[in-house]
């Protein structure tokens, strides 16, 4: 599953396309697709496998327990990220911080080309200097997709953390099946 647009309802099956716009009846539903659209930069219909992404979240207070971040070490082990991909892992805690460093985990992420961050919030919140960049597209493990939740102008796509490992790894929106097969 991954979202196309500024709520977390706005989801479908990666491998799905967008709805068409005639599939809403009701008015409002219909002016908030066409508003998302708009925002998110993407057509009605389309398909999102293989649409690039610049950025790639995983972490904060969703899908960073060390169970997520095993799960994403061990897809990417021995790979390197796309290079043309910006990658933040961000631990909900400080004990998930520590559990990273036992078991090794920080190393796996290191020899991607991967960034660990503090535990916190970070760009799930565009905080700090963690922001997406206006315009670019960001498949995150957080828990929201508002307009500009992660950075004005940002394009926020929640997916599992499997999801978020693919795209990290092909530099686009990738069904996480055709690595693991």
């Amino acid at each position: 599953m991954i979202t196309y647009g500024t709520n977390p309802g706005m989801g479908l099956a990666v491998t799905a396309s967008l709805p068409q716009l005639e599939s809403f009846t009701d008015a409002t539903e219909k002016q908030n697709f066409e508003k998302a659209l708009k925002y998110m930069g993407l057509k009605a219909g389309q398909g999102l496998l293989g649409m690039p992404v610049q950025n790639v979240f995983i972490g904060s207070c969703t899908n960073s327990r060390i169970e997520d971040f095993r799960l994403v070490a061990s897809i990417i082990k021995g790979k390197q990220k796309d290079p043309n991909v910006k990658t933040l892992i961000v631990p909900g805690s400080q004990e998930v911080a520590k559990q990273i460093k036992a078991e090794g985990l920080d190393k796996i992420f290191a020899a991607a080309g991967i960034e660990i961050r503090q535990a916190g919030c970070s760009a799930c919140l565009g905080m700090n200097d963690d922001k997406i960049p206006a315009g670019e597209y960001c498949i995150s493990t957080s828990n929201r997709n508002f307009e500009g939740r992660q950075g004005a102008g940002a394009r926020t796509l929640l997916a599992s953390p499997l999801t978020a490992a693919a795209a990290l790894l092909t530099g686009k929106i990738t069904d996480i099946r055709t690595i693991l097969n």
